[in-house]
């Protein structure tokens, strides 16, 4: 059985929740991650993270919801995006799910930066209609807070670094040859790309809201040519600590607070 939901029958489920543990959901997309990179990337790396932490601290870790928003890169083959209003509602589904389960602490390890407004979104009417707060990690960013030694700042981009290394460690063999080397991003209305987002003019960013082909012909930016395992694995390792640290914390913290105020 372990630790996976779906492998549970309904009486071990109760248990685990009537244990306080910590329900997991990782949340990710489907989506062109640049030339060499399977397009479960997001997903892949929160479901590892969600299976692996549950192990270590008892907690209970749900299937990936693989589709996200990723309306900006539907022009690369194999991207299936789905609306931000879809994404909130079927995260709040599940977390009415839970709650119902007698689940009172949940953890959503969501990935994927147009994924975490609707990730917001659900966790706002969830705690106005029960009274509880959820918590959600990204893991990109944690990448980044804990990977700055490990990657050259050049290095970083959309289906690069660090992502080459981590799947080079979780999914050996997933990673094609001929990934992005160039960190240049192109212009848009004569202005440097700086994100997909936007572009830098004077001493700051405007915003654009481009399609991701309008910033590479090939989906990913940033020098993966150094990419190995060995840097993925201790990315990841680190990651992982990160993640059961917080699950840690949670277990000794009351989620149900009181419903937003009216303040006057």
């Amino acid at each position: 059985m372990g630790n996976y939901l779906p492998l549970m029958n309904w009486r071990q489920a109760r248990d685990f929740a009537a244990n306080d543990a910590v329900a997991i959901v990782p949340i990710g997309t489907v989506e062109a991650n640049g030339p060499q990179l399977p397009l479960g990337y997001d997903a892949l790396v929160s479901e590892a993270l969600a299976r692996e932490a549950a192990e270590r601290t008892n907690d209970v870790w749900l299937p990936p919801v693989f589709y996200g928003v990723s309306e900006a890169i539907d022009a690369f083959p194999g991207t299936i995006s789905v609306s931000p209003a879809f994404l909130a509602q079927q995260i709040e589904g599940i977390l009415d799910g839970l709650e119902r389960s007698g689940f009172g602490k949940i953890l959503l390890i969501t990935y994927h930066g147009p994924n975490q407004a609707p990730a917001e979104i659900a966790g706002r009417n969830f705690r106005r209609r029960t009274g509880r707060l959820i918590t959600s990690i990204n893991p990109a960013r944690i990448a980044r807070d804990l990977g700055g030694d490990l990657f050259r700042p050049e290095e970083f981009g959309h289906g690069s670094e660090p992502s080459a290394s981590l799947m080079m460690h979780l999914h050996p063999g997933s990673v094609s040859d001929g990934g992005p080397s160039d960190p240049a991003k192109g212009t848009v209305l004569g202005l440097p790309v700086s994100t997909p987002n936007s572009g830098v003019f004077g001493g700051s960013e405007v915003d654009m809201f481009l399609q991701l082909e309008e910033v590479s012909p090939t989906s990913g930016w940033g020098n993966s040519t150094g990419a190995s395992k060995e840097r993925g694995a201790e990315l990841f390792s680190r990651m992982l600590d990160y993640t059961v640290a917080f699950l840690k914390h949670l277990h000794g913290q009351e989620t149900r607070v009181a419903p937003p105020q009216i303040i006057g």
